[in-house]
């Protein structure tokens, strides 16, 4: 009588700890960003986020044919994890760094006793914590911050460091960031940190969110304010709990639109892998 339903639950066990978290599906959002230069239309940012450890997505041939559509990459923080290792995922975002040009902000699991831990990688002049730099001479803008709680987020440097007025995108591990005032500078946010839930109801209800933003959202695109657009990535690894269950991984592009008759759309593309 019970054995129908020990099956099942050895079945769904299984898919989460040995299927669904190496399932990466590949997800694009377009996004139109006021006073975007008409020139800069069609900019691609690859973003990966909360990698804890994984880096299988790199050995995929598609990532790769990403990776040389667009024109940036950015990394929003967690990179690894204690059980898998820390080289495998240096010489990952070393590949990638050499690809693209690539931008760093920390995650709440990079950093130990107060300090940033990052080792063996080095993100060099990559590393956006606190720091705004200029894209094509000056047409947009991309910033970042450490993690708000465990690093030391600085938003008026942030800020200061910005032309008063001009297209700024920003990049934070956590999408809380959006609540903060200053955030109205950015017309887009990159976040990760939510997991997307990581084990979420059928349909994809997140059971435990890790943010503040209001109810459901716990990843994907919202538009928390009008002409202000926060993408949350499910990211690629899991913490503590190595499962995943209708939140697959995810690696996101997000495509950027000068003008507000631009086509938005958003999805996922899935590919055979």
């Amino acid at each position: 009588m019970w054995w129908p339903v020990i099956a099942a639950v050895a079945a769904g066990a299984g898919y989460a700890g040995a299927v669904e978290p190496f399932w990466i599906r590949p997800v694009t959002y377009e996004v139109v960003v006021p006073g975007l230069d008409p020139g800069m239309d069609g900019f691609r940012i690859l973003h990966l986020s909360d990698l804890h450890g994984r880096v299988d997505v790199f050995a995929r041939a598609w990532f790769w044919r990403w990776a040389a559509g667009c024109q940036l990459a950015v990394v929003t923080g967690d990179l690894f994890a204690w059980s898998l290792s820390r080289a495998r995922v240096a010489r990952a975002l070393n590949a990638l760094a050499a690809t693209l040009p690539t931008y760093y902000v920390s995650g709440n699991h990079d950093w130990r006793r107060g300090r940033l831990a990052v080792e063996p990688w080095d993100p060099g002049p990559g590393h956006l914590d606190n720091r705004a730099v200029p894209l094509a001479g000056g047409r947009l803008w991309l910033a970042g911050l450490p993690d708000l709680k465990r690093g030391r987020p600085d938003w008026a440097a942030v800020v200061a460091a910005l032309p008063v007025e001009g297209p700024a995108v920003l990049l934070s591990h956590r999408p809380d960031a959006v609540l903060h005032p200053a955030c109205q500078r950015f017309a887009l946010v990159l976040s990760g940190h939510t997991h997307g839930g990581q084990v979420c109801l059928p349909g994809g209800t997140a059971l435990v969110r890790h943010t503040r933003l209001p109810w459901p959202y716990a990843a994907g695109r919202w538009e928390w304010a009008p002409g202000h657009t926060v993408i949350t990535s499910r990211g690629l690894g899991e913490s503590e709990l190595p499962v995943r269950f209708a939140c697959r991984p995810e690696v996101v592009q997000v495509v950027l639109r000068a003008a507000a008759g631009a086509r938005v759309a958003e999805g996922a593309n899935d590919v055979v892998h």
